[in-house]
C-alpha cells in the first residue's frame, strides 16, 4: 500500500502552527531550520514540493500581544518569511512566497494563474511557500474570501496542482481509535480507505492556543483527499526527518488512501 508513495512526484506538505510557534518560546527558529534542511534535500533528490506553512498569526500574536488577527498576520508573515529565507539560503535552496485568498483557487482565471505560477516555480526548482493572506481575507457570508483553515487550503492546492501526495505534519502521531490523551489504550489507525460520518462526529475538535485546525479538520481534509483520489498521510512533524521515512514507504502516521 505504501510502496506507491515512493513514486510521488508533486507533494504538498502542510506544517501546522504548533510545530513552528510556541506560546512559551515564540517562533521556533530551530524547527524552521531543520525543516529547511529536510525539504532542501528532498528538492535536491528531484521531488517537487509545495510547502503550506501556518504560523503567521501565531507569530504575530507572540510578537505584539493583544492585536487583531489581521495585524498579527501582517507582522507574523514577514517574520516567518524572513526566517524561511535565511534557513533555505544556507541550503542554497531558492523559495517563492504566495499568499492566497479563496478566489485564487475557486475563480477559474485566478486558479489558472496560480497553477501556471506553481509549475513555473517547480520547473525552476524553486520551493513555493504558501499561506492564506490572513491580513486581508474575511468571511462575512456575503463576501467570502477566507479558507476554513490551512488544512482546507492545502487540500485545494493539492487538487489544483494534481499532487500525488498530501502530507499533513502536526503534533500528533496520527489518527487514533479514541483520544489518546483520555484513553492510554487507544490504538493508532495505520490506514483508512474511507471516513464515515460517525468518525467525523466523534473526533476531538481540540485546538492549540494558536491554532485554527484540529483532528476534525484533518478528517475533513482526508475526506476531500479520498474523493479526489489523492493519497494523504497524517503524521507527527516534531522531527521533520519523518518526511524521509514517509517518502521511503515506511508505516509512519495514518495513510488515507482508497
Amino acid at each position: 500500500m505504501r510502496e506507491e508513495i515512493k513514486k510521488a512526484d508533486i507533494i504538498v506538505i502542510k506544517v501546522g502552527t504548533s510545530l513552528l510557534v510556541s506560546p512559551e518560546s515564540g517562533v521556533l527558529e530551530s524547527a524552521i531550520e531543520k525543516l529547511a534542511d529536510v525539504l532542501s534535500e528532498l528538492m535536491a533528490s528531484g521531488k517537487r514540493l509545495l510547502l503550506v506553512s501556518s504560523g503567521a498569526v501565531g507569530a504575530g500574536i507572540i510578537q505584539l500581544g493583544e492585536v487583531s488577527k489581521f495585524t498579527a498576520a501582517a507582522v507574523g508573515q514577514g517574520l516567518l518569511t524572513s526566517l524561511y529565507e535565511s534557513a533555505f539560503k544556507k541550503q542554497n535552496q531558492r523559495i517563492g512566497q504566495l499568499l492566497l485568498s479563496r478566489n485564487n483557487l475557486t475563480v477559474s482565471e485566478d486558479r489558472q494563474v496560480f497553477i501556471q505560477t506553481i509549475h513555473e516555480l517547480l520547473d525552476n526548482r524553486i520551493l513555493p511557500i504558501i499561506n492564506e493572506n490572513d491580513a486581508v481575507t474575511v468571511d462575512d457570508g456575503a463576501h467570502r474570501t477566507k479558507f476554513e483553515d490551512n488544512d482546507e487550503l492545502s487540500l485545494l492546492i493539492a487538487e489544483a496542482v494534481e499532487a500525488d501526495l498530501l502530507i499533513m505534519l502536526t503534533d500528533v502521531n496520527g489518527l487514533y481509535s479514541e483520544n489518546p490523551l483520555v484513553n492510554e489504550e487507544a490504538k493508532m489507525i495505520r490506514h483508512l480507505s474511507e471516513i464515515d460520518q460517525r468518525l467525523l462526529e466523534e473526533s476531538d475538535p481540540h485546538l492549540g492556543e494558536l491554532s485554527r485546525g484540529g483532528i476534525r479538520s484533518k478528517l475533513k481534509t482526508a475526506t476531500g483527499a479520498l474523493t479526489a483520489n489523492i493519497s494523504m498521510v497524517l503524521a507527527n512533524g516534531r522531527n521533520p526527518h519523518v518526511l524521509f521515512d514517509i517518502l521511503a514507504g515506511r508505516e509512519i502516521g495514518t495513510l488515507f488512501k482508497k
